[in-house]
């Protein structure tokens, strides 16, 4: 059952903006939920990223088919404004690989630095407040974004990049990070929403594949590791969905109390029991 309560903490803090690597860490340390190693934890994160597949089937195999068209018309000398103008899923496409790589050059490059953070509690507790402060902030302040695919710029699609590449500390919710930025880029709040979630796919779905093909290293019972892996991948669509009705009524500031008393049980439970 422990395993299985992993893939709905995974399913609903992955998308919801309140950081699942750091519900993760607080799970491992004061819930007594054994982790059964990285590979699990990726096979749960590929449970979530079938959600995101299934939740945006058509916008996804539009930008596939449409990123591979940019590249034959480039090849034959076409100018990559041109494209952009002429097909906005080229142009989204394009800035969906701009908004991935700070994220994995900076988790590919300081891996080793951000395992030491996921054994600190008390850090991620901090991050936890962080998270909490910027979606009360940016649901009252960013009201009114009107940019949509064609508007979006370059500029826009490197601090979502940016934000997400923040989200590896442990506490910082991804989602909610990169929700905000997008917002601060007057984004539609709809089109916000679903930049951050299509954007999780590419790096998700790498540092999946990189830990998963150790899953056969894991002493897990084959049918419980699938599934937990299904009830991530309906807890995560389930809250992708009410996560995007929640940011279109400026009703996500909600998450920053929950956040907030989560946060202020793991430092004092922290300091009683010495897990500094």
């Amino acid at each position: 059952m422990s395993l299985i309560l992993l893939g709905l903490i995974q399913g609903l803090t992955e998308f919801f903006p309140v950081s699942s690597s750091g519900h993760l860490v607080i799970a491992k340390y004061f819930l007594q939920l054994k982790l059964p190693g990285a590979a699990f934890e990726a096979f749960l994160h590929f449970g979530t990223i079938i959600a995101v597949i299934v939740l945006f089937r058509k916008d996804l195999k539009e930008l596939v088919i449409s990123f591979f068209d940019s590249i034959y018309k480039l090849s034959r000398g076409e100018n990559i404004l041109n494209i952009f103008k002429n097909n906005s899923s080229s142009k989204l496409a394009w800035f969906l690989v701009i908004s991935t790589m700070p994220a994995a050059i900076i988790g590919y490059t300081f891996s080793s630095f951000f395992e030491i953070l996921f054994a600190k509690p008390i850090i991620t507790a901090f991050m936890l407040i962080i998270t909490g402060a910027l979606l009360w902030v940016g649901n009252k302040k960013y009201s009114k974004g009107n940019k949509n695919i064609s508007k979006i710029t370059y500029k826009d699609a490197i601090i979502i990049g940016i934000a997400q590449a923040l989200a590896i500390f442990p506490g910082i919710s991804r989602s909610g990070l990169t929700v905000i930025a997008g917002l601060s880029r007057n984004l539609d709040r709809e089109f916000a929403a679903k930049y951050s979630f299509i954007l999780s796919v590419p790096i998700i779905l790498g540092a999946s594949i990189f830990k998963i093909r150790e899953i056969s290293s894991l002493n897990i019972n084959l049918n419980i590791m699938i599934l937990s892996g299904f009830v991530a991948a309906i807890s995560s669509y389930g809250a992708m969905k009410i996560f995007i009705e929640l940011l279109k009524k400026q009703k996500i500031y909600f998450f920053s109390y929950y956040l907030w008393m989560v946060s202020g049980l793991t430092i004092w439970m922290s300091l009683s029991r010495g897990f500094l």
